[in-house]
C-alpha cells in the first residue's frame, strides 16, 4: 500500500487503483482499504493526516515528493530540509525492484522449509525472518503469544496480517473489551470445514470494534471457492453481540457461557454459516491477559 503511495506521492490515487495495486482480483471491502491506511498513518505517526491524505469518496494522496538518488550525497543541512516522511517515502519510490524479489523470495523459502518445524511446536523462523526485515509492533500483545499466533496460522494456512491490539481505555465497558483479541476456530466453519480466525484489534467506549477477519483456502463443501485471504473489518457491539455488515452479507460474533464465540454469516443471498471460535489470546475481564494453552 505504501508503495503504491508513494509511487504517486503528490498525486490522488483512486480507490480501486489501490484495490488494484493491493489485493489485485482479491474481493475485499472498502474496510480493509480504511483499515491498511490506518495501520500505515499509525507506523508514520501521522496522526493529523498530514502525511497521507483523505480525498473524500475519491481515494488517498501521500503527501511526499520522491527524492533522486543524486540526493543521498548531499551536504547534511541541505538534506534536513526534507523532512523524515518525505524521506522515507522517496526511498520507498527508488527502491530496486530486485531487492524486494529477493526478500520475499527468502520469506518464501523459509516458509516451505520450515512448516514441518513449525507444526511440531518448535519457534516460528517464518515469523523472525519477516521481523528481521521488518520488525513489526504487536502492541500489548507479548511476543511468546505472537510467535504462538503466528505458528498456528502457519498450521491452519491461514493468512495472518500484519495486526496491532492496542490497550483498551479504561472507560471501556466490559461487555466491549472481552471481545479484542485473537480467536481461532478449531474445527472450522461448521459442514465446510473451512478454518476461521478474528482479530479484534481495538475497541472504544462507544463500541466500535476494529480488525481483522480470516478465512483459510476453500475445503470441497465451502460455500464460497478460492483461496485463503483476510480483510479488515469495523463493527459495533450492542447487546453482547460484534456485529459487522460486510459484502457477503452480515456477520455477528457472540461470547458463549464457556468463553467462546459462535460466529454467525447470514448471507446476502439466503443461508447462515456458522463457526465457533477459541481464545487464543484474549484480555481478560479484570485486565489479566487470558491465554489458551490448548
Amino acid at each position: 500500500m505504501l508503495g503504491c503511495l508513494a509511487r504517486n506521492a503528490g498525486r490522488l490515487v483512486s480507490k480501486q487503483d489501490l484495490h488494484e495495486a493491493v489485493w489485485g482480483h482479491v474481493a475485499v471491502s472498502d474496510d480493509s482499504l480504511v483499515q491498511c491506511i490506518r495501520e500505515l498513518r499509525l507506523k508514520l505517526r501521522d496522526d493529523d493526516h498530514r502525511i497521507i491524505k483523505t480525498v473524500s469518496r475519491r481515494g488517498y494522496r501521500l503527501d511526499a515528493e520522491p527524492i533522486s538518488r543524486l540526493h543521498e550525497h548531499a551536504p547534511r543541512d541541505a538534506a534536513g530540509a526534507t523532512s523524515a516522511p518525505r524521506a522515507v517515502a522517496g526511498r520507498l519510490a527508488v527502491l530496486p525492484r530486485w531487492l524486494l524479489v529477493a526478500g520475499l523470495s527468502a520469506i518464501a523459502f523459509a516458509a516451505l522449509a520450515f512448516v514441518p518445524l513449525i507444526a511440531n511446536g518448535m519457534r516460528h523462523p517464518l515469523a523472525e525472518l519477516a521481523n528481521w526485515f521488518a520488525p513489526q509492533d504487536h502492541g500489548i500483545v507479548p511476543n511468546p503469544d505472537v510467535e504462538r499466533i503466528t505458528a498456528l496460522a502457519v498450521e491452519k494456512q491461514l493468512p495472518l496480517p500484519a495486526f496491532r491490539v492496542h490497550a483498551p481505555a479504561n472507560d471501556v465497558p466490559d461487555s466491549v473489551r472481552r471481545f479484542l483479541g485473537v480467536w481461532v476456530s478449531d474445527e472450522g466453519w461448521i459442514n465446510s470445514h473451512r478454518q476461521f480466525m478474528m482479530i479484534v484489534t481495538s475497541v472504544d467506549r462507544d463500541g466500535v470494534a476494529t480488525g481483522y477477519l480470516v478465512n483459510g483456502p476453500a475445503m470441497p463443501h465451502s460455500r464460497t471457492p478460492g483461496p485463503a485471504f483476510s480483510g479488515g473489518f469495523t463493527g459495533h457491539v450492542l447487546d453482547d453481540t460484534l456485529r459487522y455488515d460486510g459484502n457477503a452479507g452480515l456477520h455477528s460474533a457472540s461470547i458463549t457461557a464457556d468463553g467462546r464465540i459462535e460466529f454467525k454469516l447470514i448471507f446476502r443471498e439466503g443461508g447462515t454459516g456458522v463457526v465457533f471460535l477459541e481464545p487464543l489470546w484474549t484480555l481478560g475481564r479484570s485486565g489479566r491477559v487470558a491465554r489458551n494453552q490448548t
